[in-house]
């Protein structure tokens, strides 16, 4: 059972990197993270803000390694979600040769980091992943002095593996962190949602209708929830800046939840609503 319910419009979110041994690498971390996560449904809380929460909390960086202490800071931003990136380790090798004064040096660096997708309202990791690369680099030096005709500092290194760390990590977020829009209308055998590439669709991605039934009340008659049935299965097929044309996968019978023998567009109605998958389902049995 997923614990992150589906929203709509803009999702906050607040990136909190730990490296207690070399802070070089944090700013590293969180531009590629925002570079990854920009241009869609994310708000990214901004470094200005965080660090003005952090410095009101009288938190040390180091504080941040507590779990309990990055959850309170991204509430604190009014965080949805919370991003930790920790570089677990870094390791760097140098070798080269050297004849009649001229020289070429070459440096190895292997990176290790691991990323992790937290709730903020229940504090529950929703997704941890492990990246871990190498890349080589190398210098022409001359004669004593090691005069360097070109540069290779590790810090580039760095910043080229954790940027596809960043790329992989985002796409995991896109897919742990569903939203929710609704049906514009059907046509021609296709279904029109309201959502695009401004709100970070993409092709490929799968949604389910869903017609909301009888509402759950409180004593006091206050809605709890509604019981819902999934009535169609749709696959972004073409993504413009604010629809997207979705082809219809599967649909099912609402009553008895069992799929249609082939998909039937009467079920789908416009403005129903429409929830991102993050993960295809095995499709229920057909009807003989």
């Amino acid at each position: 059972m997923r614990d992150n319910k589906p929203s709509k419009g803009k999702i906050k979110v607040a990136i909190i990197p730990q490296d207690n041994q070399r802070g070089w690498t944090k700013d590293i971390m969180v531009a590629e993270l925002e570079t990854a996560l920009a241009g869609g449904r994310f708000d990214i809380l901004s470094r200005d803000s965080l660090n003005s929460i952090i410095a009101e909390q009288k938190l040390a960086n180091s504080d941040l390694a507590d779990p309990s202490n990055a959850i309170k800071v991204g509430r604190l931003g009014s965080a949805q979600y919370i991003i930790v990136a920790k570089c677990v380790s870094i390791d760097v090798k140098e070798g080269g040769i050297s004849i009649g004064g001229f020289g070429r040096r070459e440096k190895k660096m292997t990176a290790k980091i691991n990323m992790q997708l937290i709730n903020a309202e229940t504090g529950s990791v929703i997704k941890s992943e492990n990246y871990d690369a190498s890349d080589s680099t190398s210098s022409t030096q001359v004669g004593s002095l090691g005069g360097n005709t070109s540069d290779a500092p590790g810090q580039e290194s760095f910043t080229k593996m954790v940027k596809t760390f960043a790329q992989r990590f985002a796409e995991v977020v896109s897919l742990e962190v569903p939203f929710e829009t609704t049906v514009a209308m059907v046509r021609d055998g296709q279904v029109i949602i309201r959502s695009g590439a401004a709100d970070g669709v993409q092709e490929g991605v799968q949604f389910d209708v869903i017609l909301e039934g009888e509402p759950i009340r409180d004593a006091d008659g206050t809605i709890l929830e509604r019981i819902t049935s999934r009535v169609a299965t749709l696959r972004a097929a073409k993504v413009s800046e604010k629809v997207t044309y979705c082809d219809v996968v599967q649909t099912y019978d609402p009553n008895s939840k069992v799929a249609d023998p082939a998909p039937n567009l009467g079920r789908i109605q416009t403005d129903m609503t429409v929830r991102q998958v993050a993960k295809t389902a095995v499709a229920p049995p057909r009807r003989r």
